[in-house]
């Protein structure tokens, strides 16, 4: 009896041994090239096509140093932006309607460039732990900049001092938080 409860678990063992999910010979890579043809957004990482953390909108993103990068070239190709908090953004907003709502979440860091027609709708990086803003001529609508300060003491975090000009982290010390 005994021979043959170890023989049913060995048996058991060998039919749950081939359940084991292992990575496919579809999924290896050399480089992000080869991982292209993926319907979700996937990167070369220890010689697997992995899922990317990214945001959905980077064009370039280091996921381990939290940096992406989003070049956003023609009408709404990019349509709503998000830097997630503790990430670190440059954005490029350089076609007509590019971009159309940008939000740089509490503690992120954002660089971005307006330039196009509309190219940026509306900018909302109040809760920034750093944000700077340059805009082309018609390219921008009234930027939500982060501030320093309360009450008399307050200070916008713009170019120009104010709640209406381009956001601007070296206007002052407390301009940048992180």
């Amino acid at each position: 009896m005994r021979t043959a409860s170890l023989g049913a678990l060995m048996g058991a063992a060998l039919i749950a041994a081939c359940f084991v999910d292992r990575p496919s010979k579809a999924f290896e890579c050399d480089s992000n090239a080869d991982c292209v043809g993926f319907t979700d957004n996937r990167t070369c990482k220890n010689h697997f096509c992995a899922v990317s953390n990214c945001p959905r909108d980077c064009t370039m993103c280091d996921e381990e140093m939290q940096i992406c990068m989003a070049e956003c070239t023609s009408a709404e190709s990019c349509g709503s932006v998000t830097c997630p908090s503790g990430w670190t953004c440059t954005i490029h907003c350089t076609g007509g309607n590019a971009c159309s709502d940008i939000t740089c979440s509490s503690g992120s860091k954002c660089d971005v460039t307006c330039s196009g027609t509309d190219a940026c709708a509306t900018l909302s990086c109040a809760g920034a732990c750093q944000c700077d803003l340059t805009c082309g001529t018609g390219a921008c609508n009234t930027p939500s900049c982060p501030f320093t300060g309360n009450g008399g003491n307050r200070m916008e975090c713009t170019s120009d001092g104010t709640t209406t000009g381009n956001c601007d982290s070296a206007r002052a010390a407390g301009c940048t938080k992180c």
